[in-house]
Order: structure tokens, then C-alpha cells, then sequence
């Protein structure tokens, strides 16, 4: 049988990237003895979409897609449908949490529910028949994810993806996260899979490290990005993982940790098994915000230590901010801002919230009367709610100081003369912008790096 995957990655901001969950999933078929295709889709072009089906004649056809990228979904499962009798079935974090709507609002046969490692092998999905959803039990969790083979990157652009990347290759260790924080999907994921086993799981710190030689003896690997949602959670995994991995791979690797988790011991651990960065989330720099409507816990003066006892060590930072959160005033983004600037993180980045359906978030949103009809397919072009308390065009102009901010930090490391023509050049492009020469700097470097 052969499976042919569409991954829609488009407009969304990021480096090229992978999907960790296909790449999972074409392991575990090509160990079963199944042909797997996949078409990357970067660009929509409705010809290439049905030519690559075409070409590669497949018995089923797998959609992957966050909620920010369903349009796609919608719109290609019609045209494959107006050109071919192939089965349809769609998985991912979207699908899990709203079948029903995926069911009835396009060509999609089947929905994915929770796991799809074992259900696409025997096809255990939620299906449509006479007009009505028949809802399979989706299968237990895969608790020890050792079981599983190493993922198969093979079918997509790993030679351009780590040349943009300048030789940085992501990989995922864990899944899932224990957390509670009200704008991202794995509290909601973990309500919807309640019962079907552990929600947060990882390998071992063997077979990690097993995992990130395979990936060397493969690809041109000159660094490691672990893409997991929470990289230090697990403390005695990551004190064990810090001893190891320099005796077997010891190139230099970034991870994701939360603020909570960024104590002095952990992060002397991460240096010393040559962690060159680390990224944790901001979200906002107003304290409410981030308790009452994001439930983020900790405190502006845990957040300081955090950036500070790695700043001490050597260890890079990148910040991730959100603007345009609900309830949110020009004032409170403006303490976003001026965090950033207190905690001076190497790397900053800056998006705007988007509301995942089923989060409780989203629910806020919608109680509110904060959703508006616009679609964005990224965290970066512009926000899809209508806030009360500031405008879109306010939203941008504060984003826009942000990268303001940004961009004089970098320009400050440049030689005199380099320095002073980048700022005349600034300020010529914020002139002829109209005062969004950052949205011009933006498209030029996603264009310059292929997106």
C-alpha cells in the first residue's frame, strides 16, 4: 500500500522546516513494508498539488495541518476530490481536538484521533458513513516512545533545510507536556486523550543519544535543535543526558526550557555538555496577563534570574514574546518591550497570538467576541481578533518597535563604518515604508532564506 503525505508549511514565518509527526509516521510504515511519498507544500499551486498525486499514485492520501493551516485542507481535499477517488484521512494536534469539524467541513474521509503511530497502520479512524461520524476509541498512548523506530527525515529537503539552518538539525526526544498554560493545545490534548495512558513521555537518554548518531552518520550535522515543547522537565533524565551525550556526540545543541526550570544547576549541567542556547517563553511581560489569562506562574523576578544565570555561564538566550493577547492594552505589551529590554536576550522573537480551537483560550475569545473573520496561516502577519482595547494598526506599530529594538541590539555589534550605513539604511527604508520598514527587513530575509 502506498501512502502519499501533504504538509501545508505555508506563510508561517519559520526557517524550512520539517514535521516531526510525519517523519514518525513514514518510519513506522516503511517498517511495516509500506511505499510513502510526501509533497512540502511552501507555496499553493493547485497543478503541483495534483500532479505530484498523479505521479505518484497513491492508495491513501494523509493531511497534517496545524489550525492556523485547515484553509488549505479545506480547499485541497476539494480539488483532489474533483480529480480523484483516492481515501482522504487528516491527523495532527487540529484534527485530534476537533474531528467533527474537519468531518463535516470538507472532502476529508477519516480523522486521526490522538496517536497515529499504530492507527495508521490498521487505519483506526473516525470515519463518515450514511451522513453520520463513527467514532472509533482511539488507541492508547505510546507510553515508551524506545519502541518506536528513529524518525525518517528522507522525504523532505534535509540538505536545504540544514544549509539554511547553517547546519542545525532539529529532532524531538519527548512528547507532550504537562503544563496547564491556556493559550497552547497540550492542556487541551491532554483532557481529549485522558485515560489512554501517559501524556508526557520521552525516550530514553540512551536511545536519544543513539538517535543523534544516527542523524550524524546521515546528514552534514554541525548542531542540534531539541524542538521538544519542555526540554529540562525531567530533571534526572537531563543530568544523566549532560553526562553522556559529550562522550558520544558533543556537538553543540539549543533546547526549550521554562523559566521555573532554568535554576543555576540545571543550566551549569547544560553548559557543560555544550548547550550554546537556550530559548523560554516570555509570552508577556505583565504580570496578570501572564497569571489570569495565560496561566503562566512565574514571576518578572524569576524571569531576570533565569536570563542572568544564563547570560553568566555563556549560554545564549532567545526570548519568545506574544502580542495581541485578549484583555491586553497598548500599556501591557509595552511591558513586554521593556522586560526584553531588562533581560537583554541574544534572540528575540515576536508573534502574534493566534487562538487554537480548543484551547481555552480560544473559548475566551469567542465568549468575548474577540474572533473576527480574518485568516492568517502564521503568528506573524497580523492577528486575527478584533481587541477592544487596541487597534490592528496599533498592534503593529508595537510589534514594530520590538524588531526596532532588535535591529539596533544588532546593529551595536558591527564595526563604525558597517554600523553607520545600516542605520542610514534603516531609516531610509522606514521612510519609504511609511514607518513599516520592518515588515520590508521581514519578507527580504524570509524571501532570502527560501519562504
Amino acid at each position: 500500500m502506498k501512502y502519499h503525505f501533504i504538509y501545508p508549511d505555508i506563510g508561517t514565518g519559520y526557517f524550512p522546516s520539517v514535521h516531526h509527526g510525519i517523519a514518525q509516521l513514514v518510519a513506522v510504515l516503511k517498517t511495516y513494508g509500506q511505499e510513502v511519498s510526501l509533497h512540502h507544500v511552501k507555496k499553493e499551486n493547485a497543478r503541483e498539488i495534483i500532479s505530484a498525486i498523479d505521479r505518484e499514485s497513491p492508495d491513501i492520501i494523509g493531511f497534517t495541518t496545524m489550525s492556523n493551516q485547515m484553509g488549505y485542507v479545506e480547499r485541497w481535499s476539494q480539488w483532489i476530490k474533483e480529480m480523484f477517488d483516492i481515501p482522504i484521512v487528516c491527523g495532527g494536534v487540529h484534527a485530534t481536538l476537533n474531528p467533527e469539524d474537519i468531518l463535516n467541513n470538507t472532502c476529508v474521509d477519516m480523522v486521526c484521533v490522538g496517536d497515529g503511530d499504530r492507527a495508521i497502520v490498521d487505519h483506526n479512524f473516525w470515519f463518515k458513513r450514511n451522513g453520520h461520524i463513527v467514532k472509533t476509541v482511539p488507541y492508547p498512548l505510546v507510553e515508551n516512545l524506545d519502541e518506536l523506530p528513529f524518525p525518517d527525515y528522507s522525504l523532505f529537503d534535509i540538505g536545504g533545510i540544514l544549509k539554511a539552518r547553517n547546519g542545525r538539525f532539529a529532532i524531538i526526544a519527548s512528547r507532550g507536556c504537562p503544563h496547564n498554560c491556556h493559550y497552547c493545545s497540550n492542556s487541551a490534548l491532554r483532557e481529549k486523550l485522558n485515560g489512554l495512558g501517559k501524556y508526557f513521555r520521552f525516550r530514553s537518554v540512551d536511545n536519544t543519544i543513539a538517535m543523534l548518531n544516527h542523524y550524524i552518520g546521515k546528514y552534514p550535522v554541525r548542531s542540534f535543535t531539541f524542538a521538544d515543547d519542555i526540554f529540562g522537565l525531567n530533571k534526572k533524565w537531563v543530568l544523566e543526558f549532560c553526562e553522556k551525550y559529550p562522550k558520544s556526540v558533543d556537538l553543540p545543541f539549543d533546547c526549550n526550557l521554562r523559566v521555573e526550570s532554568a535554576t543555576k544547576e540545571l543550566l551549569e549541567a547544560l553548559k557543560s555538555a555544550n548547550c550554546d542556547m537556550i530559548e523560554m517563553g516570555i509570552e508577556s511581560g505583565n504580570p496578570w496577563m501572564r497569571r489570569e489569562v495565560l496561566n503562566r506562574k512565574m514571576s518578572n523576578h524569576q524571569i531576570v534570574d533565569a536570563f542572568e544565570n544564563a547570560h553568566r555561564l555563556g549560554i545564549k538566550t532567545r526570548a519568545y514574546n506574544m502580542v495581541g493577547l485578549p484583555y491586553e492594552t497598548l500599556a501591557m505589551a509595552r511591558e513586554t518591550l521593556e522586560l526584553n529590554k531588562k533581560v537583554k536576550p541574544d534572540e528575540v522573537a515576536v508573534f502574534y497570538f493566534y487562538p487554537y480551537k480548543g484551547t481555552k483560550l480560544y473559548d475566551v475569545c469567542e465568549k468575548e467576541g474577540f474572533l473576527s473573520d480574518r485568516q492568517s496561516t502564521g503568528y506573524v502577519s497580523g492577528s486575527v481578533l478584533e481587541l477592544p482595547s487596541f487597534n490592528r494598526k496599533e498592534l503593529r506599530r508595537i510589534r514594530n518597535e520590538f524588531y526596532r529594538y532588535i535591529i539596533s541590539r544588532q546593529l551595536a555589534t558591527y564595526g563604525q563604518p558597517l554600523r553607520w550605513l545600516a542605520r542610514v539604511v534603516v531609516r531610509l527604508l522606514r521612510w519609504l515604508s511609511f514607518g513599516n520598514e520592518v515588515g520590508v527587513i521581514e519578507m527580504a530575509y524570509m524571501k532570502l532564506r527560501g519562504r
